[in-house]
């Protein structure tokens, strides 16, 4: 590493530092790394441990709070300094098109120098530009990010990508432990951009709901129809929740279209849902928004994970036509009790591996798809998921073998999991590398990996 950048990278870890362990004492490394916008080696290579860390900060070292961890103490959510902007009255003062240029005018006003915003392409592969001037790149190749998301191992290697592009700065826009984009400065920027890349991630996420600006800017080639409803299905590729990790991903993004899945965090805990519909194109597309609602009105009506997959039965049975079945499989976890329900129709059987890397196989029997003639009887498995363990459920096209298919095999898939760094997003980004390698580049068929992660 550079001298200057090790110097930056240790200035941004101190001041993520300060200001995570202001309102969180309990706040991890990881955590800590993820708000600095680094990875976890390099905080370990300037703090080797958190103690050293908290001493260069200033902090005084304070135990735990009761409350669990990515929770804050009663009146302790406002901020007494201001913020370089505010996204709520972004979205009220600026047109939703036209905040991207905006973004960009206000960042170089802060930096004072030439800087461009850039989002990621749909399928994880390039940083695109979106504003800013032509003097940067329009495209720059990037490492297999999750999806339209980046994690702090992946924006590691962006970094070390942006090395052939002498002097650029590259400020990540942080929302909710994944950077959805980044300002590229030409040149270190004369103040600090964090606390607005910050900012305009939270305005970029508002404003999505308004515009195709920041949707057209993620293609890099137009989509199937079938694939573009798909990604609309999808929910956040990564996301932090109380106790841990999760991240997802489908491969490829702009065709096929059988796969999706869904992740949410509620007050009893974390659910994960992955289905795979019989086929792709546009009716078994229909098929995954029709089964999408139906689980998510299950789940707010306080089904468990069996119910959820019968109401999701019972509504794809309404449909008419072909292309309506599918296979699922349904988790939920308690961060409270640390266990872990299973129910599966179908589906290609969830693993767990364990933080000592022994895997664990949930061979819940397999049942009948959802959707055909006859009715499924899915029966539940119960295990736990402790700290350092993760579940990882896949589908078909990851594991089995077939024209367009990876092929991987359970081990294969095993094998794949334990080559990944410990966290939710490496490791579907090393399923994906695995299946990509093993498919040649040539998927026919989608390949979807999620990923829950315990802290």
């Amino acid at each position: 590493m550079r001298r200057e950048d090790a110097v930056r990278n240790r200035e941004r870890i101190q001041k993520a530092a300060s200001r995570l362990l202001a309102g969180s004492p309990s706040a991890t490394l990881a955590d800590i790394a993820t708000a600095a916008g680094v990875s976890r080696s390099t905080v370990y290579r300037h703090f080797p441990s958190r103690e050293s860390l908290i001493d260069a900060v200033g902090e005084p070292r304070r135990s735990a709070p009761a409350e669990a961890a990515g929770t804050q103490p009663a009146g302790h959510l406002g901020r007494n300094e201001p913020v370089p902007l505010d996204p709520i009255h972004v979205l009220d003062v600026v047109a939703p098109p036209v905040l991207p240029e905006q973004l960009v005018a206000e960042a170089q006003r802060l930096a004072e120098v030439p800087l461009a915003l850039y989002v990621l392409d749909i399928d994880g592969s390039h940083l695109l530009r979106i504003a800013g001037p032509e003097r940067l790149p329009e495209r720059i190749d990037a490492p297999l990010a999750i999806g339209p998301e980046l994690d702090v191992d992946g924006l590691e290697l962006v970094r070390e990508r942006l090395a052939e592009y002498p002097g650029v700065e590259l400020t990540p826009l942080w929302l909710r432990g994944r950077a959805i984009g980044a300002l590229l400065s030409v040149g270190r920027p004369r103040r600090p951009l964090d606390e607005l890349a910050r900012q305009a991630a939270a305005a970029i996420a508002l404003a999505d709901r308004y515009t195709d600006a920041f949707a057209r800017a993620q293609r890099r080639k137009q989509p199937k129809a079938a694939a573009e409803i798909q990604q609309s299905l999808l929910p956040p590729r990564i996301a932090s929740f109380t106790a841990g990790e999760v991240a997802g991903s489908v491969l490829p993004s702009y065709e096929v279209a059988g796969d999706w899945f869904d992740v949410v965090e509620n007050p009893d805990g974390v659910w994960l849902t992955l289905a795979d519909g019989l086929g792709g194109g546009t009716r078994a597309t229909a098929s995954a928004a029709v089964a999408l609602g139906a689980l998510r009105a299950a789940r707010r009506s306080g089904a468990n994970p069996t119910e959820a997959l019968m109401v999701m039965h019972r509504t794809l049975q309404e449909m008419p036509g072909p292309r309506t079945e599918m296979t699922a499989v349904s988790a939920h976890w308690d961060p409270a009790t640390e266990i872990l329900r299973v129910a599966n129709c179908g589906h290609v059987p969830p693993v767990i591996v364990r933080a000592g890397q022994e895997p664990e196989h949930l061979r819940v029997p397999k049942a009948l798809g959802l959707g055909g003639r006859s009715s499924p009887r899915p029966e539940e498995r119960s295990s736990s998921l402790s700290s350092g363990d993760r579940l990882v459920l896949v589908s078909d096209g990851v594991v089995s073998d077939g024209e367009g298919k990876a092929g991987l095999g359970i081990d294969g898939l095993i094998e794949a999991t334990r080559r990944a760094q410990g966290t939710a997003a490496d490791t579907v980004r090393k399923i994906h590398m695995a299946v990509l390698e093993a498919a040649g580049g040539e998927l026919k068929d989608d390949a979807t990996a999620v990923c829950l992660a315990v802290r």
